[in-house]
């Protein structure tokens, strides 16, 4: 079994030479408050609906940390659950799929 691997301090894991959006996002939080933010709103998914939100809420909030430094994983389960919630998340929004489908596939695949 894989385990997740402390990096340590968070301040020095934000400053990327390349930062993608979402580390741009995460560095402009500091301290005591990065938990306190909502983390859909971080990812630009703040309109999901709440079936959706609670679907993958666990999965979010594990993203961001991983993203802040605060731990790193290269656990293949990780990397499928999250390539599934982008291709759930992006289908819902395309109109592929309604919001009852995409939060039972969410929904199913936890477990997994």
């Amino acid at each position: 079994m894989n385990t997740a691997l402390t990096l340590g301090n968070t301040s020095k894991n934000l400053n990327s030479s390349e930062p993608g959006e979402n580390t741009r996002r995460l560095s402009l939080i500091t301290g005591n408050h990065i938990h306190d933010v909502d983390v859909f709103a971080l990812f630009g998914w703040n309109d999901l609906p709440q079936s959706l939100k609670n679907a993958i809420r666990s999965d979010m909030e594990a993203y961001r940390d991983e993203l802040l430094g605060l731990y790193s994983t290269c656990d293949g389960g990780v990397k499928s659950r999250r390539k599934s919630v982008s291709y759930w998340i992006r289908a819902y929004r395309d109109g592929i799929c309604s919001e009852q489908t995409a939060a039972a596939a969410l929904s199913a695949t936890i477990s997994v």
